[in-house]
């Protein structure tokens, strides 16, 4: 293994083992690091979309339904990403804002803090031409067809994003059951 690829390793155990200080313990991982503190917001996000792991980058939907109030790190995320890690980060956050309106109340009750809803970043729907209307789904539909037509990846990027909310949840209502 080259030092890259390495390093890439280590800093993905990292990242894991600080999403896991999040709630956001469904990722698995290689090693016993323990992290004793998170990054902050904008750092988090932004470094976990530069990941080369898809399961790693997909996690920032998850850090944003987990804790709502990182949607006010975004923008200051934004600045530190390239072009295509932006385009990454904003669909993410979309995506995350309407799966949280999509499985509302599953989330609220899991959630560690106050409920707080993701804010709509006009810029941001507006500039993945995210439409206005229609259900949660429908919008969702839009736009993974907006963010694979971008990137000019052949990714069914809808079901990234609802595999991301599903593992999120189902490992919440996992640990809700072992604790009883």
């Amino acid at each position: 293994m080259n030092e890259s690829s390495e390093r890439d390793r280590e800093t993905e155990e990292e990242l894991v083992a600080e999403l896991e200080l999040l709630s956001v313990r469904y990722l698995s991982r290689e090693s016993s690091y323990q992290a004793s503190r998170v990054r902050p917001p904008a750092t988090l996000l932004a470094d976990l979309v530069r990941q080369p792991s898809a399961r790693v980058r997909a996690a920032a939907i998850a850090v944003l339904l987990a804790r709502p109030e990182y949607a006010d790190a975004v923008p200051a995320a934004l600045e530190r990403l390239r072009p295509l890690e932006r385009l990454t980060l904003q669909s993410f956050y979309v995506a995350a804002m309407l799966l949280q309106q999509e499985h509302a109340e599953r989330l609220r009750a899991f959630m560690k803090t106050e409920w707080r809803r993701l804010p709509l970043l006009r810029e941001v729907t507006t500039e993945l031409n995210v439409p206005d209307e229609g259900t949660p789904a429908e919008r969702l539909a839009a736009l993974g067809r907006e963010h694979q037509r971008r990137s000019r990846a052949i990714v069914n990027w809808v079901g990234t994003y609802e595999h991301v909310a599903r593992q999120l949840i189902r490992h919440w209502e996992m640990e809700s059951q072992w604790k009883q």
